[in-house]
């Protein structure tokens, strides 16, 4: 080819070079220890570009980290480059495969890369650790075992974050406790978390294993040339822990200690006042799933708050207390039957029973409700009939019941309740209320009428309430009576 034909081709492939696409693929590191985090970054210049979608690389899941655009001019062009980095975490040597990278609607292959996966860095040289720790090898259904992951750093490492990763498990309930504590241990930095395991099922289960990310500060150079720092991350992971699990005698569902006290006020009254009924368990055991059957009385309206429930963890032992009230309303008199708890103690490993004791309520004016023998146990339900609430005022049930606990708290100051606007009349509405609840079981318009003096009370209403035809209402009640 003449000179002159040389000088015009090279002259051309100067001109046209920018305008060839330019793919490129690199990690930033290479060899990597493995539960290392790998950055695989694809390059390409054109005016549109699209990436290929990567879901895993070498079996391992691959995260789309984000993307970005640098734009320059040369000579009188403009020229834009793109980059998409993804991440992924390999446990072994691998293969990063070609990639197919769309530049300007033409199709480019990216080049492989053999990435060298070396052993696990706290394996070599004892900058990190990881261990995951059980209270106990063997346990019942059910049973509290606390288990305790710690991590431990180097000091002369230079670590910018570590994070737990949810530990894994089947086959039990999990509850984490306390906050994470950080303290030094000759020359390391300790990280600690604290779980309780709960196992719900008989056999030989496994715990995790548990693993923590950490992030070492790692120097590199970005697009513009400057020099940063990054985190680079990596996984240390624990081994898994075997645990025995027995199961429990009798088809029991408690395991550990507990008591229980039931306590009434008062213990004597007028028909149709409210008991304010308390029964409370404390325990060392799960105390989150605990309950106790519905309490049936014959001829007794029986109104219960939802339990309360306070938990606590000391000296390695979790546990705490549950508290139900009840409101009970009746025109005669009667007994509060026992309640029984029935458990495993894998202390002295035998069943126990733990029960209260019967609280008899005389009510003045009334006759007497038949001897009670039924008993309320968390095992099973009661033996006794349920409760009854006559004729058209059943559907009202929870209005009386509410009302009545309300008046409960009115009358015997166990809690206040901010209301607005209880000015005199308001008071008078609530004597008014008061006088009227022995008769809302017996009578339609005394429950009608008492419930519109509920919500002109408590809920701020202004229903008008005629005081002749209340007193007349009240009079005929007081003579049916």
């Amino acid at each position: 080819m003449p000179k002159s034909g040389r000088r015009v081709s090279m002259l051309l492939l100067l001109i046209f070079m920018p305008l060839l696409a330019d793919v490129s693929a690199r990690v930033d590191e290479n060899p990597v220890i493995s539960g290392e985090r790998v950055e695989y970054e694809i390059e390409a210049t054109g005016d549109r570009v699209e990436f290929p979608k990567i879901e895993s690389i070498g079996g391992e899941k691959v995260t789309t980290e984000g993307s970005r655009r640098l734009e320059w001019f040369e000579g009188n062009r403009t020229v834009l480059k793109w980059s998409q980095v993804y991440s992924f975490t390999p446990k072994k040597s691998l293969t990063i495969p070609s990639f197919k990278v769309v530049v300007d609607g033409k199709e480019e292959m990216t080049k492989s890369i053999f990435l060298q996966v070396k052993r696990n860095l706290s394996e070599r040289d004892g900058d990190f650790r990881a261990e995951l720790n059980v209270s106990r090898k063997e346990a019942y259904v059910g049973e509290t075992v606390e288990v305790v992951i710690r991590f431990m750093e180097r000091r002369s490492v230079p670590v910018m974050s570590v994070d737990f990763v949810p530990i894994r498990y089947e086959d039990f309930w999990v509850r984490r406790v306390g906050k994470p504590r950080r303290y030094s241990e000759g020359d390391y930095l300790v990280h600690e978390v604290r779980y309780l395991f709960f196992p719900q099922k008989a056999g030989d289960l496994t715990i995790g294993p548990a693993e923590v990310k950490v992030a070492t500060a790692k120097k590199i150079r970005d697009a513009f040339g400057f020099i940063v720092r990054q985190p680079q991350w990596r996984t240390v992971a624990t081994k898994p822990v075997k645990l025995h699990v027995k199961p429990l005698p009798d088809g029991l569902k408690l395991v550990g200690r507990y008591s229980i006290r039931a306590d009434a006020t008062p213990k004597k009254l007028e028909a149709g006042a409210p008991v304010t009924l308390t029964v409370r368990v404390e325990a060392e055991g799960n105390i989150d799933d605990f309950e106790l059957p519905p309490l049936r009385i014959p001829d007794v309206t029986i109104y219960e708050e939802p339990p309360k429930i306070e938990k606590s963890f000391r000296g390695g032992v979790y546990g705490g207390s549950w508290e139900r009230k009840y409101v009970l309303i009746a025109q005669r008199s009667f007994t509060i039957p026992k309640f029984e708890i029935e458990f495993f103690d894998p202390v002295k490993e035998r069943v126990e029973r733990v029960s209260s004791d019967p609280i008899r309520i005389e009510v003045a004016g009334g006759g007497t409700v038949r001897s009670e023998s039924g008993e309320r146990t968390e095992k099973g339900s009661s033996t006794e009939p349920p409760g009854t609430f006559t004729g058209y005022a059943a559907p009202l049930l929870s209005f009386v019941a509410g009302m009545a606990f309300m008046y409960a708290l009115l009358r015997f100051g166990r809690k206040r309740r901010r209301r607005r606007g209880l000015q005199g009349g308001a008071k008078s509405e609530i004597e008014m209320l008061q006088r009227l609840l022995p008769y809302i079981s017996e009578s339609k318009e005394a429950a009608q009428t008492a419930e519109n003096l509920y919500a002109n009370i408590f809920e701020g209403k202004a229903i008008k309430i005629d005081r002749g035809s209340y007193e007349r209402l009240l009079e005929k009640l007081r003579e049916e009576g």
